[in-house]
């Protein structure tokens, strides 16, 4: 069904006025855990499906990136400020604003790749919590994106204690219109949707190497694919369709790839000349993106490059 359909499906609402009410079923939101970082400006249609068929292509083509499975949540939002006149009656002066930070006890390797959101305005972000309901904003328009986000900052990684608490790095998050936090969000209930938090696929690093230098009068690439994260995993089952490499920065397509063991790669290409200079990919061509889909896990690989020996 249609993002807009499902929107605070159990929720109660009203046009003027507030229906403060309790008839009906309650909706609620747990304790935040996951994050989709949107890019700036990234909305979904009001008719679109909220489901891993829309997700999964924004994904691959860099507009979202799932930032999954906190081990912790922390609230660290402003409180709301108030000025008192001669009289001692109040007045609201400011709103605080949201902030939130989650923690993550991973790898090293989704450290440094957390690392690299550190920013200002240049997200917004969808929020779900540890029961699968997911909290976006409702535009103007009708289309629905994430919340306006000011400071993001990876904190610096905390390295275990003998005997205390796991390493972990934390993402802090501020967002910037308390307006859409009051009243401009909706609630995607886990019970409308055809899919967990955990299915959300996220990119996989891969790193690729050479396992024979290229040479001249070659027509074939031995290549092997392993995780980024430990450099040893095999990637295996990638097809020619995964593949692309330049020769003297032009582009060509593989004519055949062949896994000889797993994770090990012949990838058959043009007769190559001694001192061009080559580079080995992974690529979507349909989509136009270095991240690939591989059996529903997407992998992005840094560039290859080495120069074609005598």
């Amino acid at each position: 069904m249609s993002i807009k359909s499902i929107a605070d499906k159990v929720a109660c609402a009203g046009v003027s006025g507030a229906n403060t009410g309790r008839l009906g079923c309650l909706s609620l939101f747990g304790t935040p855990t996951h994050f989709l970082a949107f890019n700036k400006g990234y909305k979904i249609p009001e008719t679109a499906d909220f489901d891993l068929a829309l997700l999964t292509p924004e994904i691959q083509g860099n507009k979202i990136i799932p930032i999954i499975d906190a081990s912790a949540f922390e609230d660290l939002s402003g409180e709301d400020s108030y000025s008192t006149n001669t009289s001692t009656v109040k007045r609201l002066n400011i709103k605080g604003l949201p902030e939130y930070k989650l923690t993550f006890e991973e790898g090293h390797e989704f450290y440094k790749e957390l690392a690299k959101l550190e920013s200002f305005k240049s997200y917004s972000f969808a929020i779900g919590d540890d029961m699968g309901n997911w909290m976006l904003v409702e535009n103007s328009d009708g289309s629905f994106g994430g919340f306006s986000a000011g400071h993001v900052t990876p904190e610096l990684t905390k390295r275990k204690v003998k005997g205390g608490d796991s390493e972990s790095k934390s993402l802090i998050v501020q967002f910037l219109d308390r307006m859409e936090w009051d009243q401009g969000y909706k609630i995607l209930h886990r019970s409308e949707l055809t899919f967990s938090p955990s299915d959300i696929p996220a990119v996989n690093g891969v790193e690729l190497d050479f396992t024979a230098l290229p040479a001249a009068a070659e027509t074939v690439l031995k290549a092997s694919a392993s995780l980024s994260s430990d450099h040893t995993s095999p990637v295996e089952g990638l097809v020619i369709a995964d593949f692309v490499y330049t020769v003297a920065g032009v582009p060509e397509v593989p004519t055949a790839v062949d896994e000889t063991s797993p994770g090990k790669y012949d990838v058959t290409v043009t007769s190559l000349v001694a001192g061009d200079t080559i580079t080995l990919d992974l690529y979507d061509d349909t989509l136009k993106t270095n991240i690939i889909d591989s059996a529903s896990v997407l992998f992005r690989s840094d560039l290859l490059t080495a120069e074609v020996i005598a």
